[in-house]
């Protein structure tokens, strides 16, 4: 087992300690990277690339793939396929960290201007200055240990420094021995094991300097600087922790009779259990109109596929379409030969830099519309949009009507089995709904429900300019209205030196509900907003960069809605509050056909008619969504 790296010791190396603490680090690594990996340094970690401004990701991702088979031909140790897939402005991979410090990090501008810097002139020409160097941080981390006598003579490591000294001890760490708890503390014995190994440390980092010299004759044949940043793929949740009457609804269907069978909305969530009675038409058909599975699509577009399909044995060929199509219920299955020969093709034009086919792809995203989903979140949330009320049979639950019964809806699932899914697949299902939008004469997705929740850490980028938030923002600006869940993030447990306590907190907002354009909606009560107001758990603004979020509230606290299996039920959170709004927006683009294509425009109509609770703005936003009175507005 190897020793497991703490995220503060990792943060007194990176930033200093506590009472001379800088606030950024200056690597290529960004911090939930480091910290990945520090806390199981022999494990290979899901990470995005960010590519060079001046190239695009599909040459960063070839020409990194390239890179690293060479390498691991060259180590002749056995690895399970980085997976590298590139979409718009971001390249994915599976990765070692050792991978990460020999291939990816010496493709960085920043790398190759400390290469030929004085201090890797010495490191290199002098071993014993790498173990000082190792020495003088380990002789620091007493400040680590006790922040309270933390004195400034640790400030002046360099960036560089820190960087090599760090990336030593996570080295040495992936075959040092488990450190076990006894009457010391753990960090102490960390602390005393770093100490006593500064050699192993030392030599860990010649090593990598070693192959890193080794490699350069492939390093020179590059761009001087390829890469930008890495950072961590991070893992998606669900934003989950009578309500259309609350919100006027009702009145707008009485009083406008709208009808929404030509509006589609896109889930993107778990799924949507497309045969449950709720989403029938009169015609028994389901208004699902399509249901795409991207928990994989990572693998169906991976560099490797030209590898195992060109010169893969038999066995790994099967394997490989067995990870890929084993266990989908696809609507139209390729067959083994078909599937082999477009698996191929996607792969080879990302390395030639042709653009991405959909039409190759989607016959292995587009599932059957009655596929069960993993869980009831995506299915709950579709039917607050959209569900039908219908007579249950008994043991089934309350039945209730969603924002819009007649509305189309479309199924874009992001939440793998295991429930570990990533940043990387939800914004290939936006990218998606961008193309199937392109490729219609008309809007064919007016919209984008996304109950999702990514905690967005300010250390790694700047709020609302994550890849996520970005391809909103693209989606947005394409003339999809995006609707996104602003995390349930607003209530949590803090740790002090006096201890731990629960408590509010600000600037809680979450990912993609960071992203300008998006519609990012808050909760509060079922039925008595005005009562209870803004729920304890709904993220609060404004967003780390200081502008006003949430934009608006709905109920979002003991939902009914549709189950998997016909079933009803309850849920609470901000993803309940979203569909409501999604809804709103759906009920005005139906009734309002030249707002059809202008997002921005049904946002401002949306947060302008909004309720004033009489809460402070960073918890209610522009208050609560009041349906009738947008419609009253225009």
């Amino acid at each position: 087992m190897p020793l497991s790296i703490p995220r503060s010791l990792v943060e007194h190396v990176l930033l200093g300690p506590i009472g001379d603490r800088r606030q950024l680090q200056n690597s290529p690594i960004l911090a939930d990277a480091w910290i990945a990996y520090a806390a199981d340094p022999a494990s290979p970690q899901e990470v995005l690339l960010t590519p060079h401004r001046n190239y695009p990701a599909s040459y960063v991702a070839t020409e990194i793939d390239e890179f690293l088979y060479i390498y691991r031909n060259m180590q002749k140790t056995p690895a399970d396929p980085a997976e590298i897939a590139a979409l718009q402005g971001i390249v994915a991979a599976r990765l070692y960290f050792w991978e990460v410090l020999r291939v990816v990090v010496p493709l960085t501008g920043w790398w190759n201007r400390f290469w030929t810097s004085d201090v890797m002139h010495q490191l290199n020409s002098r071993p014993e200055a790498t173990v000082e160097k190792v020495k003088q941080v380990s002789d620091a981390l007493s400040g680590w240990l006790s922040p309270q006598s933390v004195k400034r003579q640790y400030a002046p490591f360099s960036a560089l420094e820190r960087y090599i000294v760090l990336a030593g001890i996570i080295l040495w760490a992936k075959d040092a021995p488990t450190q076990q708890v006894d009457e010391r503390s753990y960090d102490e014995k960390v602390a005393q094991a770093i100490a006593a190994a500064v050699d192993d440390i030392a030599r860990s980092l010649q090593r990598t300097f070693d192959m890193i010299e080794d490699l350069y004759y492939i390093r020179d044949q590059l761009p001087y600087a390829l890469v930008h940043e890495t950072s961590i793929n991070r893992p998606i949740s669900m934003a989950l922790d009578r309500s259309v009457a609350s919100v006027k609804a009702d009145a707008v269907h009485g009083l406008f009779k709208v009808e929404t069978s030509h509006i589609a909305w896109a889930v993107v969530d778990s799924g949507i259990h497309g045969s449950h009675p709720a989403f029938l038409n009169p015609a028994k058909q389901s208004r699902v109109h399509a249901s795409y599975d991207f928990s994989r699509f990572r693998r169906i577009v991976s560099l490797d596929n030209r590898r195992i399909f060109s010169v893969g044995s038999k066995k790994q060929r099967h394997a490989r379409l067995d990870q890929i199509m084993g266990g989908m219920q696809l609507k139209n299955p390729p067959s083994a030969a078909v599937a082999q020969k477009n698996l191929k093709q996607l792969s080879e034009d990302l390395a030639k830099e042709i653009p991405r086919r959909w039409e190759l792809i989607i016959p292995f995203i587009e599932i059957k519309v009655d596929t069960r989903p993993v869980n009831d979140h995506g299915t709950h949330v579709a039917g607050i949009i959209g569900a039908n009320k219908v007579e249950e049979p008994e043991g089934k639950g309350v039945s209730a009507e969603g924002m819009c019964p007649d509305i189309k809806l479309y199924d874009f699932r992001v939440l793998s089995e295991d429930l570990e899914s990533m940043e990387f697949g939800v914004i290939a299902a936006l990218e998606f709904i961008r193309y199937l939008n392109s490729m219609s004469r008309t809007t064919r997705i007016h919209g984008a429900n996304l109950s999702l929740s990514i905690p967005h850490d300010v250390r790694d980028y700047a709020c609302g300019r994550t890849p996520v938030c970005d391809e909103c923002e693209r989606l947005v600006e394409s003339g999809v209205v995006v609707v996104a869940a602003a995390g349930n993030r607003g209530y949590q447990s803090f740790t002090t030196k006096e201890g731990a306590f629960d408590s509010y907190a600000a600037l809680s907002i979450t990912d993609p509900g960071n992203a300008e354009s998006v519609i990012t909606v808050g909760s509060t009560h079922r039925t008595s907003p005005h009562t209870y107001g803004v729920s304890f758990f709904s993220s609060r603004g404004p967003t780390g960069d200081g502008r006003s979020k949430p934009d608006l509230v709905a109920p979002g606290e003991r939902i009914t809605s549709t189950f998997c299996d016909g079933n009803w039920g309850e849920l609470d959170g901000t993803s309940m509050a979203a569909p409501h709004v999604s809804g709103a927006a759906a009920l005005l683009l139906a009734r309002y056909n030249e707002l059809v294509g202008r997002p921005g425009r049904i946002k401002q109509v949306l947060c302008e008619s909004a309720t004033d609770l009489g809460r402070e703005r960073a918890f209610q936003g522009n208050g609560m969504l009041d349906v009738l009175r947008a419609f009253q507005k225009l």
